[in-house]
């Protein structure tokens, strides 16, 4: 076993940067209709209210499905996206190249402070808080300029 595969033996957990931009968006929804429901109750229309009540919580609750947690782990061989229900893994000797990146595309990201890992099949976009440590290792492990 050479050096640079022993170098990394338990997993590098990255969590997700979070715009506050993006958390307020995620948050409007539910917080529109509970204070609508509010409003509601004050008029005189609890059944109104109550249902306003569910469709926020409801909309929570699919929120979550899909962003909680979002993070990034490298594995020995692997590096493994996990955001809500959403699980990838790319292989380290598929990755071609990595390198920052700001793109407005759908990603497993909670940032636009993102990193772009393109590989011969795709090209994957994420956010980690610390970009700069996430692509240090993953260019010592792929073995990337």
């Amino acid at each position: 076993m050479n050096e640079s595969s022993s170098a990394i033996k338990t997993p590098i957990r990255y969590e997700s940067a979070i715009d506050l931009w993006l958390l307020m968006l995620l948050m409007l929804s539910p917080v529109v209709a509970a204070v609508i429901g509010v409003y509601l109750i004050l008029e005189g229309r609890p059944g109104d209210a109550s249902l306003l009540f569910l469709v926020g919580a409801a909309t929570l609750f699919v929120q979550g499905i899909f962003v909680v947690p979002c993070r990034y782990t490298i594995l020995e061989d692997a590096v493994s996206i996990r955001c809500g229900i959403l699980c990838y893994q790319i292989p380290i000797a598929e990755i071609q190249t990595i390198e920052k990146s700001s793109s407005l595309k759908s990603a497993p990201a909670l940032s636009l402070r993102r990193v772009r890992i393109q590989t011969a099949k795709r090209d994957y976009l994420i956010s980690p808080k610390d970009r700069d440590g996430f692509i240090a290792t993953i260019k010592q492990m792929a073995k990337l300029e």
